[in-house]
């Protein structure tokens, strides 16, 4: 196989993850259908199922959206019975962000969904060969990250070289 034949559509890591990546999202969106919540307030329950009680600004940090958005958005899955905010313990003047029962529920019928992935997984190569495609997940993950930083960085500097003519942004 050429260098170039690996890039074909279906061929080649990306293509697998790709394909894997779709299949799981895709049982996990069967959950969120017929709850009426657009992508962005999905990611903003999907930050608080890793990680409930985090700031505005740490939902904010965590999903790429302003505070404004982020805010907005809240309003939203508040007024839906999604999440609840409450005072944080510590600092009176800042308010976290937990699940609702609502919220609650639909993590918990994500991780049931999830977890029957990884046992059919695990079922299928045994548990040294799961563990083992675990860790070189894992590290292929840090790979691309270190490859998105890369190009975010390049893509800046190519931007600070060649900057705007006059009257553009």
């Amino acid at each position: 196989m050429t260098t170039d034949e690996r890039w074909l559509p279906g061929e080649g890591i990306p293509q697998t993850l790709s394909s894997l990546i779709h299949l799981v999202e895709k049982r996990i969106r069967c959950h969120f259908r017929g709850t009426g919540l657009h992508w962005g307030l999905r990611r903003i329950l999907q930050r608080l199922f890793i990680q409930d009680g985090m700031s505005q600004v740490e939902l904010s940090a965590a999903t790429g959206s302003s505070e404004a958005s982020i805010s907005n958005m809240l309003k939203h899955l508040v007024s839906g019975g999604w999440v609840e905010r409450r005072q944080d313990e510590y600092d009176y003047r800042m308010w976290r962000v937990y699940l609702a029962d609502k919220g609650v529920a639909l993590r918990d019928a994500i991780a049931g969904e999830l977890g029957q992935i990884d046992d059919a997984v695990r079922s299928e190569l045994g548990e040294a060969d799961a563990q083992t495609l675990e860790s070189l997940l894992e590290r292929a993950g840090a790979a691309f990250r270190a490859i998105t930083r890369d190009q975010g960085e390049a893509r800046f500097q190519s931007l600070a070289e060649h900057p705007s003519p006059p009257g553009e942004l």
